[in-house]
Formats: C-alpha cells, sequence, structure tokens
C-alpha cells in the first residue's frame, strides 16, 4: 500500500509540473502572440461624418480565454504538486490571482513580439516554481478531506469541457496565417482538456471505486465534446444546444462516479447533470458577460460592438464546477434505497444475556 501511494505521488507531481510547464508557455505566447493580431485598431469613418474606434465582435478576445485556462491550468499543477490541504489551497489561489492580476496589467501595456513571449514565459515558470514549492513546504504533506477533493475534482474536469468553447470570430475566407492559428487553437484546445481531465483524475478522492463507470462516462464525454467541435467548427452552431449537454452530464456523473453507491445517487446526478446543463449555460452567459466588459474595460481594450457579447468562459466555468460540484456531493451522499430501507425495518439490537460458563471438557 505504502508502494502504491509512492507511485500515485509520484505520478501526481509529474503530472503537476507538466502542467504548469505548459500552461506558462501557452500563456506566454497567447498574450504577446496571439492578442496583439486580433486586438481591433484603428478607426473609420461613419455616413455621418464622424470617425469612430474600430470595436470587436464576438469571439474577438478569445486569447483571454486561453491565458485564463492556462493560469487555472497552473493552479491545478500547484495542488497536484502540493496537495489540497488548507495552506497549499490558501497559496495557490492567491497565486493564481496575482497571475490574473498581471495577466491583465500585460494585456493593458499591448506587449508583443518573440522576445517578449520568451521573457514571459520565462517568469511565468519560475512564478510556477516558486508557488508550488512554497505550498508544498506550507502544506507539510496535508491532503484535503472527501469534500475537497471531489470539488476540485469536479471543477477541473468542468474546465476540462470548457477548454473546448473558446473559438475565433472567422468562420470563412481563411487566410494561411488564419488558418495557421485555428490548427494551433485546436491543439490547445484538446492539450488543455486532456490536462485538465488528467488533473481530475489525480485530485480524486481514494480510493477511486467504479472504474469502469467512470471510463465509461469519461469517453462518452470525450465523444459528444468531439462531435461537437467537428459539426460546429469555428462558430457555436445549434449543435451547441444538443451535444454540449451530454458532455456536461457525462463530465458530472464521471467526476462523482467514486462516489456513487447504488442505483438512486446515479440517477439523481444524471438528472442534475441535464437539470445543470441548461441552469449552467444561463450562468455561462450572465456570469461571462459581466466578467469579460469588466476585463475588457480593465484592459483598456476597445470594447466590444453592442449587438454582440464579451464572453470570459473559463472564470464562469469555475462557478459552475464548484457550484455543481457541491450539489453532486449532496446527491451521493444520500443513502442508498437498501440502506435506508434495513435502518428502518432493523429493530433495536437485543441485549445480552448474562454469560454462561463453558462447560467443562469431556473427562475432566
Amino acid at each position: 500500500m505504502a508502494q502504491d501511494d509512492a507511485v500515485r505521488m509520484t505520478w501526481r507531481t509529474a503530472c503537476g509540473w507538466l502542467s504548469g510547464l505548459v500552461a506558462a508557455v501557452v500563456w506566454a505566447v497567447a498574450s504577446a502572440r496571439y492578442m496583439p493580431i486580433v486586438q481591433p485598431t484603428g478607426s473609420w469613418l461613419g455616413d455621418d461624418g464622424v470617425t469612430y474606434p474600430q470595436l470587436a465582435s464576438n469571439n474577438t478576445y478569445w486569447p483571454r480565454d486561453v491565458r485564463h485556462l492556462a493560469v487555472l491550468l497552473a493552479l491545478a499543477g500547484v495542488l497536484l504538486i502540493a496537495g489540497l490541504g488548507r495552506r497549499a489551497l490558501v497559496t495557490g489561489s492567491v497565486a493564481a490571482g496575482g497571475w490574473l492580476a498581471a495577466d491583465l496589467l500585460v494585456d493593458r501595456l499591448d506587449l508583443s513580439g518573440t522576445v517578449t513571449v520568451v521573457l514571459l514565459a520565462a517568469a511565468a515558470t519560475v512564478y510556477f516554481g516558486a508557488t508550488s514549492l512554497t505550498a508544498k513546504r506550507l502544506s507539510g504533506g496535508q491532503d484535503g478531506g472527501p469534500l475537497v477533493r471531489h470539488v476540485a475534482a469536479g471543477t477541473a474536469a468542468m474546465l476540462a469541457l470548457a477548454s473546448l468553447l473558446p473559438v475565433t470570430p472567422w468562420i470563412e475566407h481563411l487566410s494561411d496565417a488564419q488558418l495557421r492559428i485555428e490548427i494551433e487553437l485546436m491543439a490547445l484546445k484538446l492539450g488543455f482538456a486532456t490536462l485538465f481531465a488528467v488533473a481530475a483524475a489525480g485530485l480524486l478522492p481514494r480510493p477511486v471505486r467504479n472504474v469502469r463507470l467512470t471510463l465509461g462516462v469519461t469517453a462518452v464525454a470525450v465523444a459528444a465534446a468531439l462531435a461537437w467541435i467537428c459539426l460546429t467548427g469555428s462558430a457555436m452552431g445549434p449543435d451547441f444546444t444538443q451535444i454540449m449537454p451530454v458532455a456536461f452530464v457525462a463530465v458530472v456523473v464521471a467526476a462523482a462516479a467514486p462516489r456513487i453507491n447504488g442505483t438512486a445517487p446515479l440517477l439523481g446526478l444524471i438528472f442534475l447533470g441535464v437539470f445543470g446543463a441548461f441552469a449552467s449555460l444561463a450562468v455561462l452567459y450572465l456570469a461571462g458577460m459581466l466578467l469579460g466588459g469588466a476585463l475588457t474595460g480593465l484592459a483598456g481594450n476597445p470594447p466590444v460592438n453592442g449587438a454582440d457579447s464579451d464572453l470570459a468562459t473559463p472564470l464562469a466555468a469555475v462557478v459552475i464546477g464548484i457550484g455543481m460540484s457541491l450539489a453532486s456531493y449532496l446527491v451521493t451522499s444520500a443513502p442508498t434505497t437498501a440502506e435506508a430501507m434495513g435502518s428502518e425495518t432493523a429493530g433495536p439490537a437485543e441485549p445480552a444475556g448474562p454469560a454462561t460458563p463453558a462447560e467443562p471438557a469431556a473427562g475432566a
């Protein structure tokens, strides 16, 4: 058992460092390469003779979502390395908040260039490493309880699904440069989804029961997500409301599968996932629009056209993931039907009678 725990901790640590390094590089590329390309510049002359600044449109600021996903992936990496003890959680969360503040400053400064990408990646790597080592030292090897681990794993699983949401505003007539960026974004999305899924697996409470169920519903989530990508391309088409809820339900069930004990909790999770999929869609747009508009204004970027939407989906997905994880924890905490019936029908235990002396052995 001790050897298995050591192997698991080594695996978690390796995944944590990989997640942090990938996050640092991707954040730098999205900050100093992608963002300068998509940010509107200049102005245009209206029919009334007045000069207006260029406005953004739907999905213009998709590099911001990529940057936020990178920061959240780095936070998952810290927790994989340092554990889910209270001090590790506080250290990682505060560091993630500082990284998001630095991200906003970099966005406001409009930094760009290859040298800038290298410098930002190096700084982010050092920052992640220092945070991870500090959190590990402060945590002292402590790990979180079942609720904390369940919420962390469920939120990471939800971020794996949210990683597939960023899309570019380009729908057709792509230039060679735009086509190259589309391919890169697709690779980034699949990479993020994979690493968040691995992080969710590493953060799950132990021991993991119902492995087959977990793998099965995870496969359903992956298939539905890939189908959504293939059918919608670079724009959020009508198939979003038909396919993504399937993946959403599968993610909710997969993250809570280790806690399922009976048919009733499984059916409750499925109902929760179906209801939560459409409720979360409303939260995604409402919270995402509030966060997106505020971040665009704080970064000093051109506002989005009033007829379009300015969404910050990863941060909204964190809120959804925490909420759904808490709900699924309550659903799977209920006793099974057999247990409930057993506790109701079982009468009080009869008091033990006085002990009788043992009979003497024959021939004694």
